[in-house]
């Protein structure tokens, strides 16, 4: 037995290494020569300690065939699954598990729509240069494909990736949209929850919302299937590809400076993975040298900074996208009443290829609002949905937008950089080393007719609630060189009266309170001062929150235990630090309190869903204030509860909770005990590849609504998180060669590589590192020459 044993160890052994040793030729070389048939001359690359690429090129495009290159040696597999997404094709790969996510991908026509831009661009000189640097791009990309040891996750799932398109590039977009639109659920929910909940808890539900519920009582729309289903799909979105959740971003004129320049910082808010969604590169050729932020299979970056400017983005929350009903002819099911006229549906079909099962045909029907979501059952009302959203605008060019950004030389130019994109919606902040410093929310958002809301489902038979027009770029929320030296963008609802006409699914205003707060705090900023800000992870309102839930606690109704842990709060400088006990017990409460409030009127699935929308935490903040409103009665009981009931309840049910995880003493509740952040790889999810994907978790600092946003899922109890900064930067445009940042996890996909997750531990110490644009510096470290 003893003889076999050794036999099995030495030859699992050799297995393995001979794996390790195939896989190690997966890695990227940092040094030597390559070559790509494409270029024109030769280009030079410095890897810096952590797997930045720094290209040095003698043409524009032979800067994009070598960053392709580069990118799909790093980050080769995200790129299919995001091109997989844009074209609806996860199911060729994992098979039946991704059929509904597909089909919804394939009625939301990313590719499709992509393909109508792109012969658009085709008839515009300067948008076919910038195609051509698409092209050159792909080049590197393909030579990669063609000429390299493919990645490990292609080995696993037995396929080879197929040649890029421009149009997947340009869908990329759709699919950044898909992540920011909160009414592709939200509409419909508010729709059905305003049937069955009465108008004083509607009115709390969508707080702050001029909703017209006899508009609403008209149309009569409901569907208590389509929303879940589509929530469901866009959630099973996220196990492959991160979303888009938030942000912030602050720049500051150099007359609140310590270097007498503009400096910004940004730090947008994706949905945890492992790799994380940006890759960083910094490129230099005769026509531009820019540091970037890429979406892999993006050739131009989302974020990023120029020797002249810096620019960041933040979700603007602005309401792009409406659901319209529509009316079907009876007789002739090729027919959609539009404008009180029968017109036609355009209508094909389209294959979903199954890894392991039938083919699956989908059919795709157009009306004069966009893409039907769900025809299944024509004639009956809640079931002839269609989607109009600003993805669709005819005179989308996002793609120039990315293209012109680093290329803006004045406020004008920045400003005519964002007119190219329709969407998706976000806020541009930028600085120049010049003295400017602006904010401009980029997209096309509609304009309904006076007294329709956009966050209903709205009739789409009659015209009564067509979009007018689209905002032009002057009429978008934006400031410019603003007296007091600062602007701050944090999801917030614009605080200038001249933009309230836009409607849109503001976050809370604790971030961008905060920030005011904190920046107020004095006149002159330095990097080191605003690293402080950018970590800060104060709960904005907890003070507020606990002395009001304190008030209506009946402390009669507690324990000693509870009594105590009541008594710690009083104290609590609502931080949430990994050793918070505080935090424990503050967030466990809310979780209580706010599944009491809810779950009762909106079920589990619909509590959960409400607690994805911006509305669930400004209708909890109400309802905390007012503790008699008929919301806080248990409407399962035979009793009428108040507040006060409902909240010593919640506070016992959260200690118990903490008490029976954590153990009797307190200070084992610690927040970085329930508060843990894990990177997760697509395939991590089939054991025991999560050993070789999967990083953490980790024990992570801030939370829900702070300015370190690390958040958790509000109407789970569970406080892993879902969403958080997926870069961190302060550039200073007076040390523009040595600006700082930070990525979670690591710049390569290659989990054999180094810098798989060479920045986790960084990141959750609060670390920068910088971002190096110094020629000198980088000389010192060694070459990888791509020639001809």
């Amino acid at each position: 037995m003893q003889k076999a044993l050794t036999i099995f160890s030495v030859i699992f052994f050799l297995l393995l290494f001979f794996v390790l040793a195939f896989f190690q030729n997966t890695i990227m070389n940092k040094a030597g020569f390559e070559k790509i048939p494409t270029l024109s001359s030769k280009v030079n690359v410095h890897y810096d300690s952590f797997g930045i690429p720094h290209i040095n090129a003698k043409s524009e495009k032979d800067a994009y065939r070598v960053l392709g290159f580069l990118t799909a040696g790093d980050r080769l597999f995200q790129m299919d699954l995001l091109r997989r997404v844009v074209n609806g094709k996860l199911s060729e790969i994992f098979g039946k598990e991704t059929i509904e996510t597909d089909v919804l991908l394939r009625k939301l026509r990313f590719k499709k729509n992509a393909q109508t831009i792109y012969e658009k661009m085709l008839t515009n000189e300067k948008e076919k240069k910038v195609l051509e640097l698409v092209e050159a791009y792909l080049e590197g990309v393909h030579h990669f494909i063609d000429s390299k040891a493919l990645p490990v996750e292609f080995v696993l799932l037995n396929y080879v990736p197929e040649k890029f398109e421009v149009s997947d590039v340009i869908g990329i977009t759709g699919y950044m949209s898909l992540t920011f639109a909160e009414a592709i659920t939200a509409d419909s929910l508010l729709t059905e929850l305003m049937e069955t909940l009465p108008e004083d808890k509607m009115k709390v539900i969508r707080i702050g919302s001029d909703v017209d519920m006899d508009y609403f009582r008209e149309s009569k729309v409901v569907d208590t299937n389509l929303f879940r289903d589509l929530h469901k799909n866009i959630l099973k979105l996220q196990e492959y590809v991160p979303l888009f959740q938030g942000s912030n971003s602050w720049v500051l004129s150099g007359k609140r400076t310590q270097s007498g320049k503009p400096i910004l910082a940004n730090d947008p808010h994706i949905g945890v993975s492992s790799p994380h969604i940006f890759y960083e590169a910094h490129i230099k050729s005769p026509n531009l040298e820019l540091y970037g932020s890429f979406i892999p299979l993006l050739p131009f970056p989302v974020l990023g900074h120029t020797n002249y400017s810096a620019w960041g983005l933040t979700m603007s929350m602005v309401d792009d996208l409406n659901i319209y009903q529509e009316k079907i002819d009876a007789q002739d099911k090729t027919k959609v009443m539009h404008k009180n006229e029968w017109v036609d549906i355009e209508q094909y079909n389209e294959i979903i290829k199954v890894k392991g099962e039938k083919d699956q045909v989908v059919s795709i029907k157009l009306t004069p609002h966009g893409p039907m979501l769900d025809e299944s059952k024509f004639g009956q009302a809640g079931k002839n949905l269609s989607l109009s959203w600003s993805v669709y605008h005819p005179d989308d060019r996002s793609l120039r937008a990315l293209y012109e950004l680093p290329h803006a030389q004045s406020v004008s130019e920045f400003k005519n950089a964002l007119t190219f994109s329709a969407a998706p919606g976000v806020n541009v902040s930028w600085v120049h080393k010049d003295g400017d410093i602006a904010w401009w929310a980029m997209g096309k958002a509609p304009k309904l007719p006076e007294g329709v809301s956009s966050d209903i489902i709205l009739r789409g038979w009659d015209g009564s609630a067509d979009i007018e027009r689209y905002y032009d770029i002057d009429e978008n929320p934006h400031e410019v060189n603003p007296e007091s030296g600062v602007i701050i963008s944090a999801n917030y609802k614009p605080q200038y009266p001249e933009f309230n006409s836009i409607d849109g699914y503001w976050q809370p205003g604790g971030r961008f309170f905060r920030l005011q707060n904190l920046l107020k705090q004095k006149l002159i900023w330095n990097i080191e001062d605003l690293k402080k800000v950018q970590l800060d992870n104060t709960v904005p309102i907890s003070e507020q929150l606990y002395n009001q839930l304190s008030k209506i606690t009946n402390t009669d109704q507690l324990n000693e235990l509870e009594l105590d842990a009541l008594e710690i709060l009083k104290n609590w400088d609502g931080k949430s630090d990994k050793l918070s006990v505080e935090s424990s017990i503050y967030h466990m409460w809310n979780y209580y309190l706010t599944y009491n409030i809810f779950v009762d009127e909106l079920g589990e699935k619909d509590f959960e869903i409400f607690g994805k929308t911006a509305d669930f935490w400004h209708a909890f903040k109400f309802l905390v204030y007012n503790p008699e409103h008929s919301f806080w009665d248990n409407i399962k009981t035979n009793r009428v509860e108040n507040g006060s009931e409902i909240v010593t309840n919640s506070f016992k049910e959260a200690i118990t909770e903490l008490k029976d995880n954590y153990g009797h003493r307190m200070n084992y509740w610690k927040w970085g005990k329930l508060h843990k952040a894990e990177y997760k790889h697509t395939l991590g999810k089939v054991k025991p590849l999560n050993f070789l994907f999967d990083r953490g978790p980790i024990s992570a600092d801030g939370g829900r609504y702070v300015i370190n946003n690390m958040a958790h899922n509000k109407s789970k109890k569970d406080f892993t998180v879902v969403h958080a900064p997926a870069s961190r930067r302060i550039i200073d445009m007076a040390q523009i060669k040595n600006a700082i940042g930070i990525i979670p996890t690591g710049n390569s996909g290659n989990p054999f590589s180094q810098h798989y997750s060479d920045q986790m531990e960084l990141y959750h110490h609060g670390k920068y590192r910088n971002l190096i644009m110094d020629w000198d510096q980088l000389a010192k470290l060694p070459i990888l020459e791509f020639n001809p």
